[in-house]
């Protein structure tokens, strides 16, 4: 019990954590700026803040260092294309979106929840091949083509003889005795000889019931890992969700990226003058 809820911790926490990270706030972009000087009456030089295209330079930390989108934005993206690739597999759609490193968390969380699943569900076929066989070889179980409700039934009766006989007295206290549900009931449960067990000792049967009992401890922990693995999809989804947006309003913005040289009239000191100045927006 320790051991699986610790397990369940442990990747909620991991999920939790990825989710943090992918929730930063987006980017406070730096804008860009024009200069101007006059070329008449003085010194006029003017400042000015940009139109509001955002900056995009590998060497600043933003706007990647926020967003985590680390590669610029050609173009506008589908959210659509985006959301299906992380429900396919989480992280794609991080990096459909150019952020790689985000993209590379979360496929790194699918493979070691997947890696978790294959680990317990090893576990609990060689632990179900094990009891199976300490049966066969202790108890003289026949065959190992049995159901659940067999197995079960092994690890708590010392034999099917016991079995049937405890099987006739509930089906008398539920049903009464010699009723046709008294009789159906037996005819659905009851274990034939050729199906019966005989445990030499309780000890071998309590240590039976114990490998079964952790195989299939085994086999809840992989189903576990599936719900785990559903989350980290939904989270990726999310989170794709959120990029999508930042990545096209930067997509939209450095679309009208321009350089050039600015001619204008302004006001001075002494009345008009001519501005003449270079200027980039990026």
């Amino acid at each position: 019990m320790i051991s699986r809820n610790f397990a369940i911790a442990l990747t909620l926490v991991a999920l939790l954590l990825t989710a943090a990270a992918g929730w930063a706030d987006t980017a406070v972009f730096e804008q860009g700026a024009s200069f101007s000087s006059s070329l008449s009456g003085g010194s006029l030089k003017e400042f000015r803040q940009g139109t509001g295209v955002y900056a995009w330079t590998r060497k600043q930390p933003e706007p990647q260092g926020k967003t985590g989108i680390e590669e610029k934005p050609e173009g506008q993206v589908s959210l659509i294309q985006a959301l299906w690739r992380s429900a396919v597999v989480p992280g794609w759609g991080e990096m459909y979106l150019g952020a790689n490193r985000r993209g590379g968390i979360f496929f790194g969380t699918e493979v070691g929840i997947w890696g978790t699943w294959s680990t317990f569900k090893i576990q609990e076929h060689l632990r179900k091949s094990n009891y199976i066989e300490m049966a066969r070889n202790t108890a003289a179980v026949a065959s190992d083509d049995h159901d659940s409700d067999y197995w079960k039934y092994v690890g708590l009766h010392l034999s099917s003889q016991e079995f049937n006989e405890w099987l006739r007295t509930y089906a008398k206290s539920e049903f009464g005795f010699g009723t046709s549900e008294y009789t159906a009931y037996i005819d659905d449960h009851e274990i034939s000889e050729a199906n019966g067990w005989v445990w030499n000792s309780t000890a071998r049967m309590r240590d039976f019931a114990y490998k079964r009992q952790a195989s299939l401890d085994a086999g809840r922990r992989a189903t576990y890992t599936l719900y785990a693995c559903l989350i980290n999809r939904v989270v990726s989804m999310i989170d794709v969700w959120r990029l999508s947006r930042v990545y096209n309003e930067i997509a939209v913005e450095t679309a009208g990226e321009y350089a050039g040289f600015d001619v204008r009239v302004v006001p001075d000191e002494v009345g008009l003058g001519m501005s003449f100045g270079w200027f980039k927006n990026f």
